[in-house]
């Protein structure tokens, strides 16, 4: 599993600071695969150094660790200042195949990452600082099966459970990832063996068709992520009473979650970063992961057809024994040949122009790019259709705000209403209907609640019937 290049793999794991150095690998990992990792950005050398930094400062670590036993590992300069161990620590985990870089493209940066043997390693130091995590299937099914779950028997350790099933499935997605990017790079490294199609095809028959395939079409990101904002949805519309019943059971579980939660809105914080993080497998990783497998196969799709060609025969046999031929020259004979080559082409010169670029144009064409080029003008008939159609437009556009003030007039000193109560005898009616759920959701002074047991049905809709009440009346 570790790198024979890297025989001093566990060494950091040894040193004194090897507590302080294990907190900068976990802070490391969950930047990259965290519940609040941000999976578009890259990490550079001076990121990554600020990252360190910062949990040198955060870390309740004692300053100096003299009762520690192992050798020291860092000289006094790197132990002048904060900045300088971050930068001394980043160079040791380079060194001892923790950690690598990687040219990011399309920034034109340098980025840090994990070794493979490093990502497999800081996960279990990140697993071994969290008590209640547990081996489990980590995918988008699962998560989706441990809200329905909560939603039955409103069992907290489900919606934890479910938590972690979301945020495994960015990690999951990112292994894949680095899978298709090693195996691109393994062939470029036996490209040289002709023929060489044998690791290619049993990836193909075996591995992808068994594993990946099923990934791609049945158990995929995008497939499960509507059924689990659905399931979501359901559970942002329990009552005040129940939310603050599963707040309370929240924070004896997972007091993490807790500190993480704003004004102690646990069960709400919790559905949304589960939200996020599907979001963000289905919409960031799942396409990159759809792009490394092209790459894979594309390189593949060059490297056979370069061998086709150099076995060819016919038309190009000629060229391909070329080839073959210099190829196999000595270093200083091919640079001499290529240098007389080079000689006799250089006088050369060959321009050769595109026929359907030169071709005259008809005078029936001309007359037409003439009648376009006129800027034509604009008639008291077209004017007024515009008009009425922007009017019509205008006529049908509610923003929440006139909806909520709807509703708030149609309680009428209640202080509560149900939708199926809402009159639609006009157009306006039947759009603040459609639209009052969602009104009343984005509203701090509203509260809405699924009335699973009470149907809806009128002239326009038909379904669930939701009650809305003013948040100081209460629940029941």
């Amino acid at each position: 599993m570790v790198d024979s290049a890297y025989p001093q793999f566990f060494r950091p794991l040894t040193l004194k600071r090897r507590r302080l150095i294990a907190a900068c690998i976990r802070a490391f990992y969950a930047r990259l695969y965290g519940s609040h990792a941000d999976y578009r950005s890259i990490l550079g050398r001076e990121d990554l150094r600020d990252l360190f930094v910062q949990t040198m400062q955060s870390a309740t670590l004692p300053a100096d660790p003299a009762g520690e036993d192992g050798e020291d590992g860092f000289t006094a300069g790197d132990l002048a200042d904060d900045q300088k161990l971050a930068s001394a620590i980043v160079r040791l985990l380079v060194a001892d195949g923790w950690l690598e870089t990687a040219e990011d493209r399309v920034r034109l940066v340098t980025a840090y990452r994990f070794t493979r043997a490093g990502k497999i390693f800081a996960q279990a130091l990140t697993l071994a600082d969290r008590p209640r995590e547990r081996t489990r299937q980590r995918n988008m099914r699962s998560c989706k099966n441990a809200l329905s779950a909560f939603i039955e028997r409103r069992d907290v350790e489900d919606l934890l459970d479910a938590y972690e099933y979301a945020d495994r499935v960015i990690a999951d997605l990112s292994e894949d990832i680095e899978l298709f990017y090693d195996l691109a790079r393994k062939i470029l490294l036996d490209a040289h063996v002709q023929g060489n199609w044998d690791g290619f095809i049993e990836f193909v028959e075996r591995r992808f068709r068994d594993e990946f395939s099923p990934r791609l079409v049945y158990d995929n990101a995008e497939r499960h992520r509507l059924d689990i904002g659905a399931l979501i949805e359901r559970l942002n519309e329990l009552s005040a009473a129940e939310m603050q019943a599963i707040d309370d059971d929240l924070a004896n579980h997972a007091a993490w979650a807790a500190q993480s939660a704003p004004d102690g809105a646990i069960l709400r914080w919790m559905l949304d970063r589960i939200d996020e993080m599907v979001t963000a497998a289905c919409r960031t990783k799942q396409p990159e992961l759809f792009r490394a497998m092209e790459s894979y196969v594309r390189r593949h799709v060059v490297l056979l057809s370069q061998s086709l060609f150099m076995g060819a025969s016919g038309s190009g046999a000629a060229l391909s024994a070329l080839i073959r031929r210099l190829g196999e020259m000595p270093e200083r004979e091919q640079g001499a040949w290529l240098e007389r080559q080079g000689a006799a082409l250089a006088p050369v010169s060959v321009a050769l122009y595109d026929p359907a670029a030169v071709q005259p144009r008809k005078a029936g064409e001309r007359n037409r790019a003439q009648a376009v080029s006129i800027v034509p003008e604009i008639t008291q008939e077209e004017r007024l259709r515009q008009f009425v159609r922007q009017a019509e437009e205008r006529a049908f556009s509610l923003s929440h705000h006139d909806v909520v003030d709807y509703l708030l007039g149609s309680m009428r000193g209640t202080g509560a209403l149900r939708l199926s109560e809402l009159p639609v005898d006009d157009a306006i009616q039947a759009l603040s209907l459609l639209r009052a759920v969602e009104a009343a959701r984005d509203h701090e002074g509203l509260d809405v609640e699924r009335l699973d047991a009470e149907p809806l049905d009128n002239a326009i809709m038909s379904g669930t019937d939701y009650a809305i009440r003013r948040r100081h009346i209460g629940h029941g």
